[in-house]
């Protein structure tokens, strides 16, 4: 497998420089929430910038990559093996209500696959670090999940943007009620972080933008957690559940048959 060191750094750097210039913007938001509007308007140039910040950077160290963005689409690079993955507000809507659970995520593709995953949240100064084969990392910590196996027992979090012609009120009641306490951040790549560190025991995804969650999933596959989809609609799938490896047998059942 290839050397990912330089590429890990210079991730890094633009991250944390693209991510200290929103939390600015993000305590001027908080400031004007009054005016919704005034939110609104300040989250689209903080957005911008912040795109194209991360953009410029990544470019610059490697001009040959092409480009994943869930803000301006896809741009083919020279090097067809290499993309950045990038996402500049992961909770957008999160950022402009001036709630502070959302994240700026970088990823890079080699060959169809995500191998390195920067995750940076700067309400609460924690940096987030995976490479395929080498382990998650938030700082200099190594990241482990949760042993818990019992699903009674289970802290899950639970994006609730689901289908409700797939998922019943009694079907939804009988799921949550299944569990220990229910968490919803809003936000599917912070629920895995906090899976892959120990402080959930399971998340669930209905919906989710691949581009966001990708490094999300990396990190959370190197902490020693275990994915599926959620559901299954012919030879696509929909959604996630994912969970430390103990319990993961059990609730990728439970919530699959509430799903089905």
């Amino acid at each position: 497998m290839p050397n990912h060191s330089a590429n890990l750094n210079l991730m890094t750097k633009a991250i944390l420089s693209a991510g200290d210039v929103l939390h600015r913007d993000f305590e001027e938001i908080q400031r004007l929430q009054s005016s919704l509007e005034g939110a609104g308007k300040l989250t689209r140039k903080a957005l911008t910038r912040a795109n194209n910040n991360l953009v410029y950077e990544l470019s610059e160290g490697r001009p040959h990559y092409g480009i994943l963005n869930s803000v301006s689409g896809e741009t083919e690079g020279n090097d067809t093996t290499r993309k950045w993955l990038i996402s500049p507000i992961n909770g957008l809507m999160n950022f402009t209500r001036g709630n502070p659970n959302w994240v700026v995520s970088l990823g890079m593709e080699y060959k169809g696959e995500t191998v390195i995953g920067v995750i940076y949240f700067p309400c609460e100064n924690e940096l987030f670090k995976v490479t395929k084969g080498v382990g998650a990392y938030s700082r200099h910590m190594k990241l482990r999940v949760a042993p818990n196996q019992k699903v009674e027992d289970f802290v899950v979090g639970f994006d609730f943007g689901f289908n409700k012609d797939k998922l019943s009120p009694q079907k939804l009641f009988d799921l949550v009620n299944s569990f220990a306490e229910i968490k919803s951040t809003g936000v599917p790549s912070l629920d895995l972080i906090s899976l892959a560190c120990g402080r959930f025991d399971a998340t669930l995804a209905p919906e989710f933008n691949d581009i966001e969650i990708a490094p999300a999933k990396l990190l959370l596959k190197e902490s020693g957690g275990l994915l599926a989809p959620l559901s299954q609609d012919g030879n696509q799938s929909k959604g996630l559940v994912a969970s430390g490896f103990k319990g993961f047998e059990r609730i990728r059942n439970l919530v699959q048959d509430c799903f089905a």
